[in-house]
């Protein structure tokens, strides 16, 4: 009877099992699209990022080189890289709810290629044939390694991430990990703008480190 039985049993698991391969081939079509709106996300809304603060640079430099008592802020240009800067940061957060985290936040790089492209090319920053391997050759080496590293997440990295919803943010910004984090980064800003202030402490370090924590922040 078991041996009679067994290829009706074989034709019925058949279907079941290539439904299963089928919603599996489908599942992970739908995961690479969506890393690859993710990652499209990323990439404009770095590269935006980028001519958004070069504007802004453009921007304080010819007024430094001039003769004009305007301030900053009352510049179209200084408003126009703020205007992009926005614009370019709901681009890289929009695709955190395509992509998982570790596909995104290697993309930052493309930010730090942009912009020494445009710097050296918009706002022709000039440099001199000595320093040239000491500052350029290097940072193009470092350029190259930062694309193909991300190269390497995009193409390696997980397929699963999870949803990007007002309930999970919601959960994720009252939990002790954020809240604890939000804790050690607001003490230590605080001691770096005391001793920045009132120690006189006006290392390019301490300087970096306030403005890292704004960044992470």
């Amino acid at each position: 009877m078991e041996g009679g039985n067994s290829p009706s049993l074989q034709l019925q698991q058949l279907p079941l099992a290539t439904a299963a391969v089928s919603v599996q081939a489908h599942t992970d079509s739908f995961s690479y699209k969506e890393n690859l709106i993710g990652a499209l996300l990323a990439i404009f809304g770095h590269l935006v990022t980028s001519i958004a603060l070069n504007l802004q640079k453009y921007s304080h430099i010819r007024l430094a080189g001039s003769k004009d008592p305007r301030a900053y802020f009352q510049t179209k240009t200084w408003w126009c890289g703020l205007l992009l800067l926005v614009l370019g940061e709901l681009g890289v957060f929009s695709s955190y709810a395509f992509a998982p985290l570790s596909l995104i936040v290697p993309l930052s790089a493309v930010s730090v290629i942009a912009s020494a492209i445009i710097g050296i090319i918009f706002i022709k920053e000039k440099w001199k044939p000595k320093e040239f391997l000491r500052r350029y050759l290097l940072s193009f080496v470092g350029c190259g390694l930062a694309i193909v590293g991300t190269y390497l997440l995009i193409t390696f990295g997980p397929n699963s991430h999870e949803k990007m919803t007002g309930e999970n943010i919601t959960r994720h910004l009252v939990s002790w990990p954020f809240l604890l984090y939000m804790l050690v980064e607001i003490i230590i800003f605080c001691l770096l703008l005391y001793f920045y202030k009132e120690k006189n402490a006006n290392y390019i370090v301490v300087i970096l480190l306030l403005v890292a924590l704004l960044g992470k922040l």
